[in-house]
């Protein structure tokens, strides 16, 4: 067996047998990276509390004749961002952002870039007094501009036009009036700005801007149609996060 230490967090988990557990670990080295964590779920075990959903730090593994799946021999945990278990909005919104990740990345593709979103996005769910529904929309076209998505901002993507008045989901950008298809939303200034200016910030300033809730909430809506469309995927991580908000 080859061992393999690898910085990351636990993004997803499920369980794996009697008494162990499967986790996806998003990884500095390695991309994304299946281990399973034996004997994790007896009472005894004192991996418990570091095989949890979000967890990250330093993680021990074996890599064995099974190349797609490898062992958990350790974790040296440096934050469990347990604030955000503590709130079934955040945690299921983390579990929604971690499904999108996955989308985007699959399975053993290192992107530094896309990690750093996703830990910048979690430790502002966990310890920053930010709204959680900019948390979720800053993060998903933040993603998608990373991810190979990066929309038309600043002319019509159809035909180069700088008359520009809608974004249209499908095209992926903005468009003219006599460009725009069947999946459009129509931008007014303030939504036009903040959009332009998560797509092109420096990532450590993506949550740096003041926007009113009602502009958070209609470019919520565009973001996670953008990613629905461009990735022809329905996410139900997604419609539980919203029936969590209903509560």
């Amino acid at each position: 067996m080859a061992k393999i230490r690898a910085r990351g967090i636990i993004i997803k988990q499920s369980d794996y047998g009697e008494g162990h557990r499967m986790l996806s670990i998003f990884t500095e080295e390695y991309g994304i990276i299946k281990a399973v964590s034996y004997g994790v779920k007896k009472s005894k075990s004192r991996a418990a509390a570091s095989s949890q959903f979000l967890c990250y730090g330093d993680f021990e593994l074996y890599r064995g004749d099974n190349k797609d799946i490898m062992t958990v021999n350790s974790i040296d945990t440096a934050d469990g961002f347990y604030p955000v278990s503590e709130d079934i909005i955040k945690l299921s919104l983390c579990v929604y952002l971690a499904d999108i990740t996955y989308s985007i990345l699959g399975m053993n593709n290192p992107d530094e870039r896309i990690l750093h979103l996703f830990m910048n996005s979690v430790y502002a769910l966990a310890y920053r007094n930010e709204s959680v529904k900019k948390i979720k929309m800053v993060y998903e076209f933040k993603l998608m501009c990373a991810g190979g998505y990066m929309p038309a901002m600043h002319s019509c993507v159809a035909c180069g036009s700088n008359e520009m008045s809608a974004f249209d989901l499908l095209k992926g950008g903005m468009v003219c009036g006599g460009c725009g298809g069947k999946y459009i939303v129509q931008m007014d200034k303030t939504m036009y700005r903040a959009l332009d200016y998560i797509a092109s910030c420096d990532d450590r300033k993506m949550l740096s801007f003041n926007a009113g809730e009602e502009i958070i909430e209609r470019i919520g809506i565009l973001t996670e149609q953008y990613i629905s469309l461009q990735l022809d995927h329905v996410f139900q991580s997604l419609d539980y996060y919203k029936a969590m908000l209903c509560m």
